[in-house]
């Protein structure tokens, strides 16, 4: 039996790693950097800019956490000339991340 549970517990862990690295946020920042965005928005690109790091920096794990609730769908306002597929990615970051900060309110 607990061959079994130690299997389960490893499996639960190897997928809640690959999803942290592979879910909505990893792909939406994914697509900023591919889009231009991290010219402003990556600290490890640069530090000049620091208006927009202020707003979000995709080196941070959490780079969505200083941004409003408002200011997230503004994301789509930049890609306006990305792949179909890219704003899809960056429609389903945003409403995911908005669904999840309004579950923590509760």
């Amino acid at each position: 039996m607990a061959p079994r549970f130690v299997l389960a517990a490893l499996t639960l862990s190897a997928a809640s790693t690959l999803g942290a690295k592979d879910g909505p946020t990893a792909r939406a920042r994914a697509v900023l950097r591919s889009s231009g965005c991290g010219s402003c928005h990556d600290s490890g690109v640069s530090a000049e800019n620091r208006a927009a790091l202020a707003v979000y920096d995709l080196v941070e794990p959490e780079w969505p956490a200083r941004m409003s609730d408002a200011q997230l769908p503004k994301l789509l306002g930049r890609l306006k000339s990305a792949p179909a597929l890219d704003r899809k990615i960056v429609r389903e970051f945003i409403a995911t991340e908005l669904k999840a900060r309004s579950s923590d309110r509760r």
